[in-house]
Parts: C-alpha cells; structure tokens; sequence
C-alpha cells in the first residue's frame, strides 16, 4: 500500500467516524480547498482543472443544501438554503466564463460560514467539564 493509499484509507476512516458536526466542517473546508485550487487553475489557464474543482465544490454544496431540514431549522436553514442556491449559481458563472470573481465571491461566504459552524461545533462539544455530549442538530436531516 503506497502513502497516497493510507491517506485515502486514513480519510475514509475519519469520515466514517465523524460526528455530523464535524463532517459539516470538513465539507466547508474541502469546499473551500477545491474553490481555491480552481481559482488557482483559471490563473493557470487549466480548463480542465477548472471544471474539476468547481465540480468537486458544487457537489459539496448540494450536498449541504440537500442535507439542511427547513422544518426543524426555521429561518436559519431557510437563510443557509439561499446562501447555497447563491453559490451553487455562482458556480455555474464561473465554470461557464472562468470568472475568477465569482469563484472569490464563493470563498468569501463559505469562510465566515465555515468559522460560524466551527464555533457552533466546539460550543456542542465543549461542555467545560472534560465530557463531550454530541453536537446540537441546528439544521440538518442527519
């Protein structure tokens, strides 16, 4: 088994592991890492790069718009709904015409959004008395 193979063996297992709270964080931060690297491929003028990063990143946001329960989140999963349908268009933009603009404009939101689900995650898990309870299920069907 080479390294790349006991990262991906080694990735699989934290996924499987997770909380929900922190899968929430690392989609936001593979979201972000792969609106990063196909900004980084627009700059290069790597078409296919491109499409593959944006592609990678619109399927984390569908997968988070997918995930979010509008009955039990209210106002919250409804404004994260948004955000997202925002995003996944800005996506398409930027596939479409390699706007380096709209890809920045993604990574824009998704930073304040992923610091915001970070310190909602370490307030659920952090109870200051050395135990963690799970994280609380603010908006999502999970």
């Amino acid at each position: 088994m080479g390294p790349s193979r006991y990262h991906n063996q080694y990735r699989k297992n934290e996924i499987s592991t997770s909380s929900q709270g922190r899968l929430i964080l690392m989609m936001y931060e593979g979201a972000i890492k792969f609106t990063t690297m196909a900004l980084q491929s627009i700059e290069k003028g790597d078409i296919a790069g491109q499409g593959k990063y944006i592609n990678k990143t619109h399927d984390i946001i569908n997968e988070l718009s997918l995930a979010l329960d509008l009955k039990k989140g209210g106002e919250v999963a409804g404004r994260l709904e948004s955000l997202y349908q925002f995003i996944l268009s800005q996506l398409t933009l930027a596939n479409i015409k390699s706007d380096q603009q709209a890809l920045k404009t993604v990574i824009n939101i998704l930073g304040p959004l992923s610091e915001a689900w970070e310190q909602l995650y370490n307030a659920s898990t952090n109870t200051g008395q050395g135990d963690h309870q799970p994280p609380k299920n603010i908006a999502s069907k999970c």
